[in-house]
């Protein structure tokens, strides 16, 4: 369920791949069937992910010998009736749709692709450089927010055999159907010899119906003999 991030940090840009899911609207499905996705980890039918403003640092700004890359990423509601608010699961650090990267890795162009309109080939190459997520995740933007969290298994952040441990951002509590949530700044720290990286972000939400679509309700079990 995550989106891939393809970030070049020479371009200054950022292109966005949903995740590729069957059926077409997991994240609609009822509950307790096959292709529902895992509790509150939405896919590309239930979201739209927009980046924008992509900069970078000079070198050494913000982290010795490593440039900081940033840049603005909204979240929009793409299910009619239905409104985003904090997961349930995994238990949200903070009130509010959360955002994390869940695995990130340097890339480099490989060359043309013959065929299939000449595209251009990304290879996963961790080899060359680092990269890492910055204190641009910084959570709800309170003192201290942000630092990596156990979403899944791991007992203490603190160790370094933890791995489901992540830096996070707290959007709104409630982003609204068919709606986008304001913009807000993520980054990353690259080893000045990366140019391209990939970073696979998980958004966590629960689906909750409209208030327009409660009040309806509510009115039809009213007017219900």
């Amino acid at each position: 369920m995550a989106f891939t991030f393809d970030v070049n940090a020479r371009t200054r840009t950022v292109t966005i791949t949903p995740p590729v899911t069957l059926p077409v609207s997991p994240s609609n499905s009822p509950p307790h069937t096959a292709d529902r996705p895992s509790l509150s980890l939405l896919a590309g039918d239930a979201v739209r992910m927009l980046a924008s403003n992509v900069r970078t640092s000079a070198v050494g700004a913000f982290t010795p010998n490593r440039i900081r890359v940033t840049f603005d990423v909204a979240i929009e509601s793409r299910l009619p009736g239905i409104r985003l608010v904090t997961p349930t699961w995994p238990v949200a650090p903070a009130n509010g749709v959360i955002l994390f990267p869940i695995d990130y890795t340097v890339t480099f162009v490989a060359g043309s692709v013959t065929g299939g309109g000449g595209n251009t080939l990304l290879v996963e190459q961790p080899r060359f450089g680092t990269v890492t997520p910055s204190t641009d995740f910084d959570g709800t933007g309170a003192p201290a927010s942000g630092a990596p969290y156990n979403f899944f298994n791991d007992a203490d952040c603190t160790q370094v055999t933890s791995n489901d441990c992540f830096r996070w951002k707290a959007y709104e509590s409630s982003i609204a159907a068919l709606a986008s949530s304001s913009r807000r700044t993520i980054g990353f720290d690259i080893d000045p010899s990366v140019a391209q990286f990939r970073a696979r972000m998980i958004v966590a939400a629960d689906l909750a119906p409209s208030d327009v679509g409660a009040r309806t309700i509510a009115r039809t079990v009213a007017d219900m003999p």
